[in-house]
């Protein structure tokens, strides 16, 4: 009797003994998942930016617009809107190849992978122009409404979008115009109750453009077709909205106001604005990467902010670059994990495009 309670003891804390190794094997693996977990979200989210080199325009003095990449040929093209040029530099060899004359005022210009041409639009009354992408030698001038700025491609339906008029060359109302990017030919042209619209950004599955009514801190929602006026929605945390990019995965629209210089997160679906962070001021570009779920924010005040936004309504700083001031104007280009920002002449600081690499 006295044997057979002791062996039902042993076997009690034999059992206990590796009841307890069997717990200390499962915390150890919910330990070390919870610390695989944490490496890995912390390899998502950390970033490092280092100035790789810049290419000197030291003969430039006035304001630079938007950027465009050529994939193919690895060159990165520049509108200097206050000199009244394209300029062309080649993004491997840190050189600047050439000055495409003849524009007024460009904005933005549109390179496609294998396309013959170049669009550039141009303020200037029939300046917007279609270019040889191996030569840059004029095609065509096209007679675009007067005004023409901000542009945006849908490489599905090969539209291109251009915003024009309104109060930069004095006028009472903005347009927006389809064009056919082949042929610069204007597929519908459609008036904006705005008279300063300000970039776009589209749903490709829904077929909404976005398009910013500056003037009255409002977005538009318009039919990519028809162009006709879905809903406005007002932006009334800040005034001032400018760059803007469209999260498909989760259904956001991300804006930069400068007044004051506050990132706005709303849901694509219903206008509700669910997030506002600061973000450097004075900025005219925003590159959103949906893969690596960041936002690119380059500010006139002399910073360059990255974001995270895995969680959509609680974007994150993960860095804040200095750059120079009045360099406003930036271009990701993730197949080279480059970012890059035109810096204007200031102080004893010549014009230069700085090129970061991304790690």
């Amino acid at each position: 009797m006295t044997r057979h309670r002791t062996g039902h003891v042993r076997q009690m804390k034999k059992g206990r003994f590796r009841n307890m190794k069997s717990c200390r094997f499962t915390g150890l693996c919910q330990f070390l998942g919870v610390v695989f977990l944490c490496c890995q979200l912390q390899a998502q989210t950390s970033l490092k930016l280092t100035l790789l080199k810049t290419i000197p325009l030291a003969e430039y003095t006035g304001s630079f617009d938007h950027f465009a990449f050529d994939e193919t040929r690895g060159l990165i093209f520049l509108a200097a809107e206050d000199q009244g040029t394209v300029e062309v530099l080649d993004l491997h060899n840190g050189t600047h190849l050439r000055t495409i004359t003849g524009f007024t005022k460009p904005h933005s210009i549109l390179v496609r992978p294998g396309a013959a041409t170049i669009l550039v639009t141009d303020s200037g009354a029939s300046k917007s122009a279609l270019l040889s992408a191996s030569t840059y030698k004029r095609i065509k001038s096209l007679k675009l409404a007067l005004g023409a700025n901000c542009l945006l491609y849908d490489a599905q339906r090969n539209r291109a979008y251009v915003t024009a008029g309104g109060d930069r060359v004095h006028l009472s109302d903005s347009s927006l115009l389809a064009v056919n990017p082949d042929t610069g030919i204007v597929l519908k042209l459609v008036f904006i109750p705005s008279i300063h619209l300000q970039p776009m950004a589209f749903d490709p599955v829904t077929n909404r453009l976005f398009p910013n009514m500056a003037d009255k801190d409002t977005i538009a929602v318009l039919d990519g077709d028809s162009l006709r006026m879905i809903a406005e929605w007002k932006i009334n945390v800040a005034k001032g909205n400018s760059p803007i990019a469209f999260d498909s995965a989760h259904h956001r629209i991300f804006v930069v106001c400068d007044d004051p210089g506050v990132l706005v997160v709303l849901n694509s679906e219903t206008g509700r604005i669910t997030n506002a962070i600061s973000v450097p001021a004075d900025a005219d570009d925003m590159d959103f990467d949906a893969s690596s779920h960041r936002l690119y924010i380059p500010g006139g005040d002399g910073f360059l902010g990255v974001y995270d936004t895995r969680d959509a309504d609680r974007v994150t700083q993960i860095a804040r670059i200095v750059t120079h001031k009045g360099a406003k104007t930036g271009l990701l280009i993730p197949s080279e994990h480059k970012y890059i920002v035109a810096a204007p002449a200031s102080g004893k600081n010549a014009a230069e495009v700085m090129v970061f690499n991304i790690h």
